[in-house]
C-alpha cells in the first residue's frame, strides 16, 4: 500500500457566509484584481494559515475535548471527520475551563451591524487535520462558523496587510520596484 492510499483527504467545509469590514472588503477586492487570486481561494488560505499558526492551541484543545470525552486521539478524529462536534459523544467528566488554552482569536471583534459586509461562499477545502481543528476551534469559541471565520480573516488583514500585500499593490501601480 502506498503512502498517498494512507492520506485522509482534503474535506469540504460547509460555510455560507462570512463578514468583513467595508475597508477590509476594499482591501481584498483590490488585492484579487491585482493578484488575479479570487476571494474564496483567500479565505482557504487565511484559515489554513491560522490554524497553522495556532497549531498548538488546536492541538491542546482536541486533545482536552477527547480526554473529556472518554475518547482516544483515533475515534475522535474518527468522529469529528465523519460528523463534526454535533456527533462527539456527551462529557464523561465536565470540562475545567482553567485548562483549556487561551483562545487566539479572543481580542478580534467580527465585523457587526451596519459595519459589515456580508459575503456569500459555499465551502472552504481543509485538510482533515485543518477540517477537524476548525470544527474544535468553533465549538469552544461558540461564536458561530461565521463569525470565527470572519474573525480569522480579520486577523489576517491586520496582522498580514501593511507588510505582504500593500508592497505588491504598491509594486503593480509602478515600475519603480528598486
Amino acid at each position: 500500500m502506498s503512502s498517498i492510499e494512507l492520506l485522509l483527504p482534503a474535506q469540504p467545509f460547509p460555510i455560507s457566509y462570512y463578514y468583513l469590514t467595508p475597508d477590509d472588503h476594499k482591501k481584498i477586492q483590490d488585492f484579487c484584481r491585482m493578484s488575479g487570486d479570487k476571494e474564496s481561494g483567500l479565505v482557504n488560505q487565511y484559515v489554513r494559515g491560522f490554524i497553522s499558526l495556532h497549531r498548538d492551541y488546536y492541538l491542546a484543545l482536541a486533545s482536552l475535548d477527547a480526554r473529556y470525552r472518554g475518547l482516544s486521539s483515533e475515534k475522535w478524529v474518527d468522529i469529528i471527520l465523519a460528523k463534526g462536534m454535533k456527533g462527539m459523544p456527551d462529557y464523561q467528566e465536565q470540562p475545567n475551563g482553567d485548562e483549556f488554552p487561551k483562545n487566539p482569536l479572543s481580542h478580534i471583534i467580527a465585523p457587526a451591524g451596519d459595519d459589515k459586509v456580508m459575503r456569500s461562499l459555499n465551502f472552504i477545502t481543509l485538510g482533515a487535520h485543518n477540517f477537524a481543528f476548525l470544527h474544535v476551534g468553533i465549538f469552544y469559541d461558540q461564536g458561530g462558523i461565521a463569525g470565527y471565520v470572519s474573525r480569522i480573516i480579520r486577523e489576517h488583514i491586520i496582522r498580514r496587510w501593511d507588510t505582504s500585500y500593500v508592497p505588491q499593490i504598491e509594486a503593480a501601480k509602478s515600475k519603480k520596484w528598486f
